[in-house]
């Protein structure tokens, strides 16, 4: 994939999307008397990672190409 701003934007839209479900579910997840599935969690922080990895290898080249004329 090329470095594009609009692919860094979408990997870094799910990275918060599964952060903000493994805030929210890991609390659950750990409880003694839990109900959701141990496999949930898992899935949710290998998602995280691939798409945190993805986003750092399209993250766009921010700075500029300093002008050529004097």
């Amino acid at each position: 994939m090329k470095r594009s701003a609009c692919w860094y934007l979408i990997f870094f839209v799910i990275v918060v999307a599964t952060g903000a479900a493994l805030i929210l579910l890991v609390p659950a997840a750990i409880a003694p008397d839990t109900t959701s599935q141990i496999w949930i969690p898992s899935l949710l922080g290998a998602v995280f990672a691939a798409s945190a990895f993805a986003a750092w290898k399209v993250r766009p080249r921010w700075k500029k190409a300093p002008p050529t004329r004097p």
